[in-house]
């Protein structure tokens, strides 16, 4: 079946999906076997143990989307000559997985399929030289690369992060086209949630190379717009088959918004604390080592999944006008395409507005504490 190889082709509406070169098919079934969905790996049997946590590093945690639980865990792996699989950017801004023997690079979260390209067989080389590899990404990502690799490795160190969706990297080009366009200028970074005012409310920052900085939150940018609708994501998205709480992961991370409720005195700064799972008996011990580089806090798991980890196991609920959202995207402006949609409200300029204005009043952190 075309659906089922590990070659990507952009499908219709710029998502990727897996086809099968024909003139290449040996008929050998070996796609089949490594589908994760159809041949579904068991979690194993462990005590899942939970924690609140952030790295004590101030500057790792001011730049990752919540408590920067990677870098550390990285920093540690390539300690030991070992090397990182992860989401970053190529020079156009694409969305990748790539195998790099850095950290920093793999540090946000970034709402868009990433395209794997060969690093399932680039990990399995690694692997199998006994290099140590760690591979970050979603549920169904790291279920595929088990599924590929067909048996346990112990230099293999995985950590999915609890998703709520993949948005079309064809959307997010155009996304990055206008903006390039609207600004006159190249980009030169992007952050999806900075912590501008804060971990609760985060936004979408890209730097421009002729030093202009563009803020947006979900409230007006249409990137984060769509994708917090539930208009956008890849169709698999909305009825998930790794929404679990075991998974063959060894680490399992989402974000901690109610810090202060799982943890007994502590504070929430609104700095960005993260939520951790973790998975194996592998996981714990790797933990046990690195443990001295975060505030670490243990937990109750079934407290930290009602208040903070409800996409754990439910798969996001699909606007009603999702499958017309990618017709005619091509035609008009994303901005001007979004209003059909998810509206974005004069009401909504004005208080994005306001936000700066009270931030750089100092009241902003006052006025958010009052709600």
């Amino acid at each position: 079946m075309p659906e089922k190889s590990y070659k990507y082709a952009a499908g219709s509406r710029g998502l990727l999906y897996p086809f099968v070169e024909i003139s290449k098919c040996i008929d050998c079934k070996l796609c089949d076997s490594a589908c994760p969905i159809e041949n579904k790996i068991e979690s194993k049997m462990f005590d899942r143990k939970a924690y609140v946590l952030r790295a004590k590093d101030v500057e790792i945690v001011s730049t990752s989307t919540s408590g920067g639980f990677v870098t550390p865990l990285g920093v540690w792996i390539l300690n030991q000559g070992g090397v990182i699989c992860g989401a970053t950017y190529n020079e156009e801004y694409k969305v990748i997985h790539k195998i790099s023997r850095g950290a920093e690079e793999f540090r946000g979260s970034k709402y868009v399929q990433s395209d794997l390209g060969d690093c399932f067989s680039e990990i399995k080389k690694h692997l199998m030289q006994e290099t140590k590899v760690c591979f970050i990404g979603t549920p169904c990502q790291v279920y595929g690369l088990k599924s590929y690799l067909r048996k346990e490795y112990d230099n293999l160190v995985t950590v999915d992060f609890v998703c709520h969706g993949t948005p079309s990297p064809k959307l997010w080009k155009k996304y990055l086209d206008e903006q390039k366009d609207k600004y006159h200028s190249e980009i030169d970074d992007i952050v999806f949630r900075n912590k501008t005012y804060g971990y609760h409310s985060g936004t979408m920052r890209i730097r421009f190379k002729n030093q202009f900085v563009y803020y947006g939150s979900a409230r007006v940018d249409p990137m984060l717009k769509s994708f917090f609708a539930e208009i956008s994501s890849r169709p698999s998205c909305y009825q998930c088959h790794f929404k679990l709480v075991e998974r063959c992961s060894d680490f399992t991370i989402y974000d901690c918004w109610h810090a202060n409720n799982l943890v007994e005195g502590l504070v929430d700064d609104d700095k960005g604390f993260t939520n951790l799972i973790v998975q194996s008996s592998k996981g714990e011990r790797i933990l046990d080592r690195i443990a001295d580089r975060y505030e670490l806090y243990a937990t109750n798991l079934e407290k930290a999944i009602e208040l903070d980890g409800t996409m754990i196991c439910h798969s996001a609920e699909p606007h009603p006008r999702r499958d017309e959202y990618y017709l005619n995207l091509d035609k008009e402006t994303l901005r001007a395409h979004i209003q059909k949609f998810v509206p974005i409200k004069i009401r909504d300029y004005l208080i994005e507005k306001s936000k700066g204005i009270f931030y750089r009043m100092g009241v902003y952190k006052f006025l958010k504490n009052k709600k």
